[in-house]
């Protein structure tokens, strides 16, 4: 076989192989991406109609990975990755703040070591979160503006499909969650602090009917924590009010929790109470909820437990009571139950039986 003839039946098993191995990548793609648009129609809506965040927090972090992979394939699992992400900040949130409660059961009892340890592991959660969060927003920023051609938050390019829409808000108030996360773990993750004008901008895009009053609820929220952002805009508690109506009626009580989130931020005792009982009013069994967002509702109930959590524990030591965002410690019959409770422990656990719990 002459020199010539080698190189060609070279190049000849080149261009067969890179052939085949492009077609092989180009179904490993096409089946990545037909798996992913399978999970956004067919499991992503029973998702966001369950009523369980726990479990799908839990859902978060173990199939995040598994979602992500498909990037490495050629697909884009952007729509699906920032439900993941957003549902796994929720356990790293939950984890930070069963550790503030400890700090602050720590610091009443004067136990220093054990508040110091608890807030070390408070930071270190928060952070968690942010970076699940800010990851989650980074994911839906980068796909935007990829696809609009336009930074996030300057116009409203057309989202024709509601799962468009839906991952769009939850694109958004992850970013808010991620800064606010940050600020908890004294800046672990270096989340950038304009992401709040940016949602403060971009939520206008969104139909506040529709999405049961949570947009302007943010932006709302955003108008109390920055100083100047609410310049030439409503008045932002009479904001939220009216978007809890609104989610009151959609039966999504998310701007219920961007209330309570607002209320907690301003230390406003009166505010703080006038949320939870907002809230625990909202919650009655004649006010359904929609049955297609129970997942977001239910992530509102999350929110709102962990502020009372922090609420009650600050000021009595003790988790919400069954009835605590309706009546509190200091009024009449709360008052009383928590005496009798306090008086019972105190009398019947002798000294060195609690030394040794």
């Amino acid at each position: 076989m002459s020199q010539v003839q080698k190189i060609c039946q070279g190049v000849a098993v080149i261009a067969f192989t890179t052939t085949l191995l492009s077609g092989c990548s180009q179904v490993v793609k096409t089946g990545a991406n037909v798996a992913l648009g399978f999970t956004e129609k067919h499991i992503v809506p029973p998702i966001l109609a369950m009523d369980d965040a726990e479990m799908v927090c839990s859902s978060g972090n173990s199939l995040t990975p598994a979602i992500m992979a498909t990037k490495d394939m050629g697909a884009d699992p952007t729509r699906v990755a920032v439900l993941m992400y957003s549902a796994a900040g929720i356990c790293a949130e939950n984890r930070a703040l069963d550790a503030e409660l400890r700090y602050l059961r720590a610091s009443k009892a004067g136990q220093v070591s054990e508040a110091q340890d608890a807030r070390i592991e408070q930071k270190r959660w928060a952070a968690i979160a942010a970076q699940r969060q800010y990851t989650g927003y980074q994911l839906f920023q980068n796909r935007w503006e990829k696809k609009y051609r336009k930074p996030l938050g300057e116009g409203c390019p057309k989202m024709n499909s509601d799962i468009d829409q839906t991952v769009y808000l939850l694109g958004m108030i992850s970013g808010l969650q991620a800064m606010t996360n940050d600020i908890n773990s004294g800046g672990a993750v270096h989340v950038p602090k304009d992401i709040a004008a940016v949602v403060e901008r971009g939520m206008t895009c969104l139909n506040n009917e529709k999405f049961w009053g949570a947009p302007q609820a943010t932006r709302a929220v955003i108008w109390t924590l920055l100083p100047g952002a609410g310049d030439g805009k409503p008045e932002p508690y009479q904001t939220l009010k009216q978007s809890m109506q609104i989610g009151e009626q959609k039966g999504v009580r998310l701007s219920h929790a961007l209330y309570a989130v607002a209320a907690q931020a301003s230390g406003d005792d009166a505010k703080i109470r006038d949320a939870l009982k907002s809230f625990a009013a909202a919650r009655t069994e004649e006010k359904p909820i929609n049955p297609q967002f129970k997942l977001i509702d239910s992530m509102a109930a999350t929110m709102v437990q962990g502020i009372s959590d922090r609420y009650w524990t600050e000021n009595t030591g003790v988790r919400t009571a069954d009835d605590g965002m309706s009546r509190f410690w200091d009024e009449q019959d709360n008052a009383s139950e928590l005496d009798d409770l306090f008086g019972e422990d105190t009398t019947a656990v002798p000294d060195t039986e609690l030394n040794n719990l």
